[in-house]
Protein backbone atom coordinates (compact mmCIF):
# COMPACT_ATOMS: atom_id res chain seq x y z
CA UNK A 1 0.00 0.00 0.00
CA UNK A 2 1.50 3.34 -1.06
CA UNK A 3 1.62 6.33 1.26
CA UNK A 4 -1.38 8.15 -0.23
CA UNK A 5 -3.64 5.08 -0.01
CA UNK A 6 -2.41 4.59 3.54
CA UNK A 7 -3.38 8.17 4.38
CA UNK A 8 -6.76 7.79 2.67
CA UNK A 9 -7.55 4.77 4.81
CA UNK A 10 -6.53 6.72 7.90
CA UNK A 11 -8.83 9.55 6.75
CA UNK A 12 -11.80 7.19 6.62
CA UNK A 13 -11.02 5.81 10.09
CA UNK A 14 -10.55 9.34 11.42
CA UNK A 15 -13.93 10.49 10.06
CA UNK A 16 -15.71 7.44 11.45
CA UNK A 17 -14.19 8.12 14.90
CA UNK A 18 -15.27 11.74 14.62
CA UNK A 19 -18.87 10.74 13.91
CA UNK A 20 -19.33 7.90 16.42
CA UNK A 21 -17.06 8.81 19.34
CA UNK A 22 -19.53 11.22 20.95
CA UNK A 23 -22.44 8.80 20.68
CA UNK A 24 -20.42 5.90 22.08
CA UNK A 25 -19.04 7.90 24.98
CA UNK A 26 -22.50 9.15 25.88
CA UNK A 27 -23.57 5.53 26.43
CA UNK A 28 -21.25 5.43 29.45
CA UNK A 29 -23.39 6.47 32.46
CA UNK A 30 -20.71 8.61 34.10
CA UNK A 31 -20.25 10.61 30.87
CA UNK A 32 -23.92 11.61 31.00
CA UNK A 33 -23.39 13.33 34.33
CA UNK A 34 -20.38 15.53 33.62
CA UNK A 35 -20.75 19.13 32.34
CA UNK A 36 -21.14 19.42 28.58
CA UNK A 37 -17.95 21.46 28.22
CA UNK A 38 -15.82 18.64 29.64
CA UNK A 39 -17.74 15.97 27.76
CA UNK A 40 -17.01 17.85 24.54
CA UNK A 41 -13.32 18.13 25.44
CA UNK A 42 -13.06 14.41 26.12
CA UNK A 43 -14.75 13.62 22.79
CA UNK A 44 -12.24 15.81 20.94
CA UNK A 45 -9.31 14.09 22.63
CA UNK A 46 -10.69 10.62 21.87
CA UNK A 47 -11.57 11.11 18.21
CA UNK A 48 -8.17 12.63 17.44
CA UNK A 49 -5.75 10.74 19.70
CA UNK A 50 -7.02 7.18 19.18
CA UNK A 51 -6.71 7.16 15.35
CA UNK A 52 -3.38 9.02 15.52
CA UNK A 53 -1.96 6.54 18.01
CA UNK A 54 -3.08 3.69 15.79
CA UNK A 55 -1.54 5.42 12.78
CA UNK A 56 1.92 5.57 14.35
CA UNK A 57 1.70 1.99 15.60
CA UNK A 58 0.71 0.92 12.08
CA UNK A 59 3.20 2.99 10.06
CA UNK A 60 6.06 3.18 12.61
CA UNK A 61 6.78 6.71 11.41
CA UNK A 62 8.65 9.34 13.42
CA UNK A 63 6.06 11.62 15.13
CA UNK A 64 8.47 14.58 15.16
CA UNK A 65 8.84 14.43 11.38
CA UNK A 66 5.16 13.78 10.69
CA UNK A 67 4.00 16.55 13.02
CA UNK A 68 6.89 18.85 12.00
CA UNK A 69 7.60 19.78 15.58
CA UNK A 70 10.22 22.36 14.71
CA UNK A 71 10.64 25.96 15.90
CA UNK A 72 9.36 28.88 13.83
CA UNK A 73 11.91 31.61 14.47
CA UNK A 74 10.93 35.00 15.86
CA UNK A 75 10.25 36.68 12.48
CA UNK A 76 7.88 33.94 11.41
CA UNK A 77 6.26 33.94 14.83
CA UNK A 78 5.38 37.65 14.57
CA UNK A 79 4.06 37.25 11.02
CA UNK A 80 2.01 34.18 11.93
CA UNK A 81 0.43 36.02 14.87
CA UNK A 82 -0.40 38.97 12.62
CA UNK A 83 -1.84 36.59 10.03
CA UNK A 84 -4.09 35.01 12.67
CA UNK A 85 -5.78 38.38 13.18
CA UNK A 86 -5.69 39.61 9.56
CA UNK A 87 -7.50 36.61 8.09
CA UNK A 88 -10.46 36.85 10.47
CA UNK A 89 -12.50 39.48 8.54
CA UNK A 90 -12.43 37.24 5.45
CA UNK A 91 -13.47 34.20 7.47
CA UNK A 92 -16.19 36.24 9.18
CA UNK A 93 -17.57 37.29 5.79
CA UNK A 94 -17.65 33.69 4.51
CA UNK A 95 -19.21 32.48 7.74
CA UNK A 96 -21.95 35.10 7.69
CA UNK A 97 -22.70 34.50 4.01
CA UNK A 98 -23.21 30.75 4.50
CA UNK A 99 -25.19 31.35 7.73
CA UNK A 100 -27.81 33.09 5.58
CA UNK A 101 -28.64 29.68 4.15
CA UNK A 102 -27.69 27.19 6.87
CA UNK A 103 -27.62 27.22 10.70
CA UNK A 104 -24.41 28.44 12.29
CA UNK A 105 -23.24 25.26 14.01
CA UNK A 106 -20.31 26.97 15.71
CA UNK A 107 -22.67 29.53 17.25
CA UNK A 108 -25.01 26.76 18.38
CA UNK A 109 -22.06 25.03 20.04
CA UNK A 110 -21.07 28.29 21.74
CA UNK A 111 -24.66 28.76 22.95
CA UNK A 112 -24.57 25.24 24.41
CA UNK A 113 -21.59 26.33 26.51
CA UNK A 114 -23.47 29.30 27.97
CA UNK A 115 -22.73 29.57 31.68
CA UNK A 116 -19.42 27.75 31.35
CA UNK A 117 -16.30 29.38 32.78
CA UNK A 118 -14.03 31.30 30.43
CA UNK A 119 -11.18 28.80 30.94
CA UNK A 120 -13.42 25.82 30.21
CA UNK A 121 -14.73 27.42 27.03
CA UNK A 122 -11.23 28.45 25.94
CA UNK A 123 -9.95 24.90 26.38
CA UNK A 124 -12.88 23.35 24.49
CA UNK A 125 -13.24 25.87 21.66
CA UNK A 126 -9.67 27.12 21.16
CA UNK A 127 -6.85 25.16 22.78
CA UNK A 128 -7.95 21.60 22.01
CA UNK A 129 -9.06 22.25 18.39
CA UNK A 130 -5.90 24.21 17.64
CA UNK A 131 -3.63 21.41 18.79
CA UNK A 132 -5.61 18.26 18.00
CA UNK A 133 -6.97 19.30 14.60
CA UNK A 134 -3.64 20.72 13.46
CA UNK A 135 -1.65 17.67 14.54
CA UNK A 136 -4.17 15.54 12.66
CA UNK A 137 -4.71 17.60 9.51
CA UNK A 138 -1.55 19.66 9.00
CA UNK A 139 0.45 16.89 10.67
CA UNK A 140 -0.63 13.40 9.61
CA UNK A 141 -2.71 14.26 6.53
CA UNK A 142 -0.44 16.89 4.99
CA UNK A 143 2.62 14.72 5.55
CA UNK A 144 0.82 11.66 4.24
CA UNK A 145 -0.18 13.36 0.99
CA UNK A 146 3.26 14.81 0.19
CA UNK A 147 3.78 12.31 -2.64
CA UNK A 148 0.92 13.95 -4.50
CA UNK A 149 3.06 17.07 -4.79
CA UNK A 150 2.95 20.17 -2.63
CA UNK A 151 -0.08 21.91 -4.08
CA UNK A 152 -2.20 18.77 -4.39
CA UNK A 153 -1.30 17.85 -0.82
CA UNK A 154 -2.38 21.32 0.33
CA UNK A 155 -5.67 21.12 -1.57
CA UNK A 156 -6.55 17.59 -0.42
CA UNK A 157 -5.74 18.34 3.21
CA UNK A 158 -7.77 21.56 3.16
CA UNK A 159 -10.66 19.70 1.52
CA UNK A 160 -10.70 17.09 4.28
CA UNK A 161 -10.50 19.87 6.90
CA UNK A 162 -13.62 21.44 5.42
CA UNK A 163 -15.42 18.09 5.23
CA UNK A 164 -14.49 17.27 8.83
CA UNK A 165 -16.73 20.09 10.08
CA UNK A 166 -19.66 18.04 8.79
CA UNK A 167 -21.96 20.89 7.81
CA UNK A 168 -22.34 23.18 4.78
CA UNK A 169 -22.19 26.39 6.83
CA UNK A 170 -18.64 25.85 8.08
CA UNK A 171 -17.23 24.03 5.05
CA UNK A 172 -16.36 27.12 2.90
CA UNK A 173 -14.43 29.06 5.53
CA UNK A 174 -12.81 25.93 6.98
CA UNK A 175 -11.60 24.94 3.51
CA UNK A 176 -10.40 28.49 2.88
CA UNK A 177 -8.51 28.68 6.18
CA UNK A 178 -7.20 25.15 5.64
CA UNK A 179 -5.50 26.19 2.40
CA UNK A 180 -3.63 28.96 4.20
CA UNK A 181 -2.76 26.78 7.20
CA UNK A 182 -1.29 24.10 4.93
CA UNK A 183 0.66 26.68 2.95
CA UNK A 184 2.14 28.22 6.11
CA UNK A 185 3.24 24.82 7.38
CA UNK A 186 4.75 23.84 4.02
CA UNK A 187 6.77 27.04 3.75
CA UNK A 188 8.01 27.11 7.34
CA UNK A 189 8.32 23.36 7.88
CA UNK A 190 6.74 23.82 11.31
CA UNK A 191 3.31 22.78 12.61
CA UNK A 192 3.34 25.87 14.85
CA UNK A 193 2.62 27.92 11.72
CA UNK A 194 -0.93 26.53 11.75
CA UNK A 195 -1.48 25.87 15.46
CA UNK A 196 -0.89 29.51 16.40
CA UNK A 197 -3.31 31.19 13.93
CA UNK A 198 -5.90 28.46 14.52
CA UNK A 199 -5.75 29.20 18.24
CA UNK A 200 -5.87 32.98 17.69
CA UNK A 201 -8.97 32.72 15.48
CA UNK A 202 -10.86 30.50 17.91
CA UNK A 203 -9.66 32.34 21.01
CA UNK A 204 -10.77 35.68 19.56
CA UNK A 205 -14.29 34.30 19.21
CA UNK A 206 -14.22 32.95 22.77
CA UNK A 207 -13.00 36.27 24.19
CA UNK A 208 -15.75 38.14 22.32
CA UNK A 209 -18.31 35.91 24.08
CA UNK A 210 -17.10 37.07 27.49
CA UNK A 211 -16.66 40.78 26.87
CA UNK A 212 -18.82 42.98 29.13
CA UNK A 213 -20.84 44.28 26.18
CA UNK A 214 -21.40 40.85 24.60
CA UNK A 215 -24.85 40.41 26.20
CA UNK A 216 -25.92 43.92 25.20
CA UNK A 217 -24.89 43.25 21.60
CA UNK A 218 -26.81 39.97 21.59
CA UNK A 219 -29.97 41.79 22.75
CA UNK A 220 -29.72 44.56 20.17
CA UNK A 221 -32.07 44.81 17.21
CA UNK A 222 -29.79 43.61 14.41
CA UNK A 223 -29.82 45.12 10.91
CA UNK A 224 -31.04 43.05 7.98
CA UNK A 225 -28.90 40.26 6.58
CA UNK A 226 -28.16 42.39 3.52
CA UNK A 227 -26.74 45.20 5.65
CA UNK A 228 -24.72 42.78 7.80
CA UNK A 229 -23.39 41.08 4.69
CA UNK A 230 -22.33 44.48 3.38
CA UNK A 231 -20.60 45.35 6.68
CA UNK A 232 -18.70 42.06 6.81
CA UNK A 233 -17.85 42.34 3.11
CA UNK A 234 -16.41 45.84 3.57
CA UNK A 235 -14.44 44.62 6.59
CA UNK A 236 -13.04 41.73 4.55
CA UNK A 237 -12.12 44.08 1.69
CA UNK A 238 -10.35 46.52 4.03
CA UNK A 239 -8.34 43.67 5.53
CA UNK A 240 -6.96 42.53 2.16
CA UNK A 241 -4.01 45.00 1.98
CA UNK A 242 -2.90 44.04 5.49
CA UNK A 243 -3.21 40.34 4.73
CA UNK A 244 -1.34 40.82 1.46
CA UNK A 245 1.49 42.71 3.19
CA UNK A 246 1.85 40.00 5.82
CA UNK A 247 1.98 37.27 3.18
CA UNK A 248 4.47 39.28 1.12
CA UNK A 249 6.84 39.54 4.09
CA UNK A 250 6.23 35.88 4.88
CA UNK A 251 7.21 34.81 1.36
CA UNK A 252 10.38 36.91 1.51
CA UNK A 253 11.75 35.02 4.51
CA UNK A 254 10.36 31.60 3.55
CA UNK A 255 11.58 30.58 0.09
CA UNK A 256 10.03 27.71 -1.83
CA UNK A 257 10.88 24.33 -0.40
CA UNK A 258 11.71 21.42 -2.67
CA UNK A 259 8.56 19.60 -3.78
CA UNK A 260 8.42 15.84 -3.68
CA UNK A 261 9.27 14.16 -6.97
CA UNK A 262 8.64 10.38 -7.28
CA UNK A 263 11.94 8.61 -7.95
CA UNK A 264 10.34 5.91 -10.06
CA UNK A 265 8.14 8.29 -12.03
CA UNK A 266 4.90 6.77 -10.71
CA UNK A 267 2.08 8.99 -9.52
CA UNK A 268 -0.11 8.37 -6.51
CA UNK A 269 -3.81 9.25 -6.65
CA UNK A 270 -5.96 10.91 -4.03
CA UNK A 271 -9.32 9.54 -5.15
CA UNK A 272 -9.89 6.01 -3.93
CA UNK A 273 -12.59 3.94 -2.20
CA UNK A 274 -11.83 5.29 1.33
CA UNK A 275 -12.06 8.90 0.08
CA UNK A 276 -15.35 8.20 -1.71
CA UNK A 277 -16.57 6.76 1.60
CA UNK A 278 -15.53 10.01 3.31
CA UNK A 279 -17.54 11.95 0.71
CA UNK A 280 -20.47 9.65 1.42
CA UNK A 281 -20.21 10.29 5.17
CA UNK A 282 -20.24 14.02 4.54
CA UNK A 283 -23.27 13.69 2.28
CA UNK A 284 -25.19 11.63 4.85
CA UNK A 285 -24.20 13.45 8.04
CA UNK A 286 -23.15 16.86 6.73
CA UNK A 287 -25.56 17.63 3.89
CA UNK A 288 -28.80 15.65 4.16
CA UNK A 289 -29.71 16.97 7.65
CA UNK A 290 -29.56 20.54 6.31
CA UNK A 291 -31.47 20.21 3.03
CA UNK A 292 -34.66 21.51 4.64
CA UNK A 293 -33.02 24.90 5.09
CA UNK A 294 -32.78 25.31 1.30
CA UNK A 295 -36.46 24.70 0.64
Amino acid sequence: MNQTKQTNLFALIFFVFFIVSGQLLYLIPVMQKIPYVWFSSIVQIIYCSVPILGYFIWTKKNPKEVFRLYPLGWKNLLLIIAFGFAIQPLMRFLSFFTSMFFPNVAQEFADALDGTSFIGTLITMAILPAFLEELSLRGVFLSGYRRLGTWKAIFCTALLFGLLHMNPQQFPYAFFAGLFFCFLVERTGSIWASIIPHFIINATNVISMYLPMAEDVANMDMPSNTILLLYTGVGAFISLPFLGLILYQFLKINPVRNSYVPKDGTKERFLSIPIFCVFGLFLIFGILPYLDYLF
